[in-house]
């Protein structure tokens, strides 16, 4: 029978450290070898190759890639990477063309799925698991100072653990939907962003890591002077954190609290806990002012000059963008540099800064001021072109609900006119704009960022202190309110779509629509939320389960597997409520990710070299802004009576 699959997947040693170093550096050093490829083609057996036992490299391996068909891979960037630059110059062949792969993890990706091969087969319950040797036998064999002998009995333990790699990338891949061609185009041109590489001026990362220490010692200079000597670093956990609860209620000590494997309680000062406590109502200004020390000493700033010097090959940092990488809704990620959580308020002139660095003068405020120059690294002979949808999600949310009252708020994208000053005369029952004052054009913004999704009013008191404001309960509670009131198709489009995804999982093989959107369940396995796009975003495992809401009561409710909901070892993998809040954040972001997956295509098609994405912003190298504008304002196809603009700018280096 002809053969279209072939399910691969490679283990291999290098005095490179992957992790450190990243898989351009990897792949193209001379010390990287194959130890062993396992692989299978189609639903057949698996076979494993050794290069050590001195065999020709496996020739239907060589003819499938000849005939060009398809390879999949976990993570298949790896794999693509050690064939072009190990496997063919080491074996005498030609690598699969870049079209020719498929990434299972990809593939899991758009399914709302963590990328790991293990918390895949975790979070969908299969028979199949990763091998729990493999961590061992990575440290023994593959990573830097491996060893070149096999232990007793871990040559097969090696060939049994890249032979499951196989089997359970081929299961959970046999349960998930196949990637449509447009998927799998977006999917293939993002690698050839990956492959151009993020341009960097290398000399200038290689100054500001030096000054890491200069950072280190500004930090615990102001963590002394805040605590009067108490506390001597941040990392000083036993008494900084008597310090701080001294500081914060019992109420706000249990948003630290973290349930143990044996059921009881520790505190933990994580990133993800420390923005719990740094949103609780009437915090101690001390406790604050510890957090944002906390958040500097991170060192976020200087990681990413690290990982730039770390990981370039020739000046680019290549790899950097994930396709679907964030969650459910299908917007890209990165990794490594990270380039999503860049500081944005980057100097107007950097020059002076980035000089006085070289030149090793001493700077104010390190941290700061290396995170503000961290785009401004960014850069390339040729200059950079960069784009940014103006306020899209704020324009998608009331377009897809396809109710006339919306076209008011529509109206003021349309007509270039400012959504916050505009939005005030209704939140607040005012005459004209000439009523809107600075302090109602705030609460304005802030009830536009914070509401849209559903968000009450802890939603716009989180929101408010992103932007340095404190807004009591009652404030807050206004806004909501306010906005709720200026914005009258928000609530019955939340509410609508909480009931047609309900009514579909009821229903199995029934299409339910509210607004631009449509449903369906096939009454076991996916809920599927259609985009206009003709995209689908997938909720796996779907039920009505009893859950307890935040202030106390129980209620039934639908819910369903969460992607990044990770359980410790042992449990099984974390659900969540599929409420109005999720829905409408979902269908907004995921619409607007589409905007820019089409936009990123066109672009390819246009003959510009796009680099990288961010958020809503697109870089291309070299000057293209005329093409790149066009393309970034024109609407897709599906989007018909979306109003929509873009900033596009052209500079040496990259900014804001």
């Amino acid at each position: 029978m002809e053969t279209s699959i072939l399910w691969i997947d490679l283990e291999t040693r290098s005095k490179v450290d992957l992790i450190k170093h990243g898989l351009a550096r990897y792949s193209q050093d001379p010390t990287t070898q194959i130890i062993c490829l396992s692989y299978a083609f189609d639903d057949g057996d698996i076979t494993t190759w050794f290069d050590e036992d001195g065999e020709a490299f496996p020739q239907d391996i060589i003819d499938h890639i000849n005939d060009g068909k398809v390879f999949y891979a976990q993570n298949a960037s790896f794999e693509r990477n050690l064939f072009d630059f190990v496997i063919s110059s080491d074996y005498g062949i030609k690598p699969p063309s870049l079209t020719q792969w498929r990434c299972s993890a990809a593939r899991a990706l758009a399914h709302g799925l963590p990328a790991s091969l293990g918390d895949i087969c975790r979070a969908l319950d299969l028979p199949l698991q990763k091998q729990k040797e493999g961590m061992r036998l990575i440290r023994d064999y593959c990573a830097p100072g491996f060893l070149t002998v096999w232990k007793e009995g871990d040559r097969q333990l090696m060939q049994d653990y890249c032979e499951m790699d196989v089997a359970t990338m081929r299961q959970f891949c046999s349960v998930l939907r196949e990637l449509s061609d447009d998927e799998w185009e977006q999917y293939h041109i993002t690698e050839q962003m990956n492959d151009r590489g993020v341009p960097l001026d290398v000399p200038f990362a290689e100054a500001a890591l030096g000054y890491s220490e200069d950072v280190k010692v500004e930090v615990a200079s102001k963590i002394q002077k805040l605590t009067n000597g108490a506390v001597l670093k941040p990392t000083s956990r036993k008494t900084r954190d008597a310090w701080l609860f001294e500081r914060i209620t019992d109420e706000q000590k249990e948003l630290l609290a973290v349930k143990k494997e044996d059921g009881t309680f520790k505190y933990s000062l994580d990133k993800e806990h420390r923005g719990y406590l740094a949103n609780a109502e009437n915090l101690h200004p001390e406790a604050e002012a510890l957090l944002q020390i906390m958040e500097e000493a991170g060192g976020s700033a200087v990681s990413k000059y690290s990982t730039m010097v770390n990981t370039h090959v020739e000046g680019r940092v290549f790899g950097a963008m994930i396709w679907n990488g964030a969650g459910a809704t299908g917007r890209y990620s990165s990794r490594g540099l990270q380039l999503q959580n860049f500081i944005r308020a980057v100097f107007k002139e950097p020059e002076p800064y980035m000089d006085d660095i070289m030149d090793g003068f001493e700077i104010d405020k390190p941290a700061n001021t290396l995170g503000r120059l961290l785009r401004s690294t960014i850069t390339c002979d040729e200059g950079l072109t960069f784009s940014d949808y103006s306020q899209i999600e704020a324009r998608v949310l009331p377009w897809l609900t396809g109710d006339p009252k919306a076209e008011v708020t529509l109206d003021i994208f349309r007509e270039g006119r400012d959504l916050y000053t505009e939005s005030a005369v209704g939140m607040f029952d005012l005459n004209s704009i000439d009523d809107v004052d600075a302090d109602l054009r705030q609460a304005s913004k802030q009830g536009n960022l914070a509401c849209g999704f559903g968000g009450g009013a802890n939603a716009v008191k989180a929101m408010a202190k992103n932007y340095g404001l404190v807004y009591s309960t009652d404030k807050a509670e206004t806004i909501k309110v306010a906005w709720r009131k200026g914005n009258p198709w928000a609530e019955p489009f939340w509410w609508g779509l909480k009931r047609a995804a309900q009514h579909a999982v009821r229903q199995p093989g029934t299409m339910t629509k509210h607004g631009k959107l449509r449903f369906q369940s096939d009454g076991k396995d996916v809920l599927w939320m259609m985009l206009p796009s003709g995209r689908c975003l997938a909720y796996l495992k779907p039920r009505f389960e009893w859950v307890e809401y935040p202030w106390g009561d129980e209620g039934l409710e639908l819910t369903c597997l969460w992607g990044g909901g990770k359980p410790k070892a042992g449990q099984k993998w974390l659900r969540r409520t599929v409420n109005h809040l999720i829905l409408a954040e979902n269908a907004t972001q995921g619409a607007a990710a589409d905007i820019m997956r089409e936009t990123i295509v066109r672009a390819e098609h246009a003959g510009l070299k796009s680099l990288f994405s961010v958020h809503d912003e697109l870089v291309a190298q070299g000057e293209c802004f005329d093409q790149l504008h066009t393309i970034m304002v024109t609407p897709p196809t599906w989007a018909e009576g979306l109003p929509i603009a873009a900033d596009t700018q052209y500079s040496q280096r990259y900014g804001k």
